[in-house]
């Protein structure tokens, strides 16, 4: 059988509110967009990675770590502008060079933790099986906390019976989204424009850790994963 291609779009803009020119700080000495970059190149199962960027340093940098830039207009590299819209424009670059990829996966370079075996588990998820659409990455919380939200006239709701709280080893957690990692077919990605294929979508998910899931958009979590990353070093 053929093997299937995929198409990897990282999009690292170079603007940022959180964390000033945050896809290019370093993180145990290697700038943000080089960790996922690195996982994704040395997982084996992507044949085609590309950082989306409008940004000059930001270019220098994936192309001196043997990533491969699309350059992205000025009107995608707004805080407004979405995931699916880079998604999109890096699909219209490749398919005009020729290159018709099966799946497309969306990698953001503010997971640094994510590593290579689960890209790999993702990926099998839907290229050998025919159950599904796309994949994503999720974790359950170390904790759990009782919800409540917003009522009338300044009141708080519950959003349990307060009068017959579970304990928690009885909860049944729910699946966290953690942003990491997305693979859908390219056709359904096309025709809904959407990373979950849409509200028809067959999505699966891999499991990942409340640690590895960590995010990085503010200093303290740009801190955090650094010092998971030394930890881990040491170990």
């Amino acid at each position: 059988m053929e093997k299937s291609k995929i198409l990897a779009v990282i999009p690292a803009r170079g603007g940022s509110r959180g964390v000033p020119r945050k896809n290019i700080r370093l993180i145990n000495g290697k700038p943000l967009v080089w960790h996922t970059l690195t996982s994704a190149l040395e997982s084996g199962v992507i044949d085609r990675v590309v950082v989306s960027t409008e940004d000059q340093e930001i270019k220098e940098i994936v192309s001196k770590f043997g990533g491969e830039v699309i350059d992205r207009p000025m009107e995608l590299a707004s805080d407004t502008a979405t995931n699916e819209s880079v998604m999109s424009h890096a699909l219209e670059v490749v398919e005009k060079q020729g290159y018709h990829p099966d799946y497309i996966v969306l990698i953001q370079c503010t997971s640094p933790l994510l590593s290579k075996e689960v890209i790999r588990e993702a990926v099998s998820k839907v290229i050998d099986s025919n159950k599904f659409d796309t994949c994503i990455t999720v974790f359950y919380p170390d904790t759990y906390e009782f919800e409540w939200t917003k009522g009338e006239d300044g009141l708080i709701v519950p959003k349990h019976d307060p009068a017959n709280r579970p304990m928690r080893q009885d909860m049944e957690l729910p699946y966290q989204e953690n942003g990491a990692f997305y693979i859908t077919k390219a056709e359904l990605f096309k025709k809904t424009k959407n990373r979950f294929g849409g509200k028809d979508g067959k999505v699966t998910a891999v499991l990942m850790s409340e640690e590895d899931s960590i995010q990085i958009d503010s200093e303290n979590q740009l801190w955090l994963a650094e010092q998971i990353l030394k930890r881990r070093e040491k170990k």
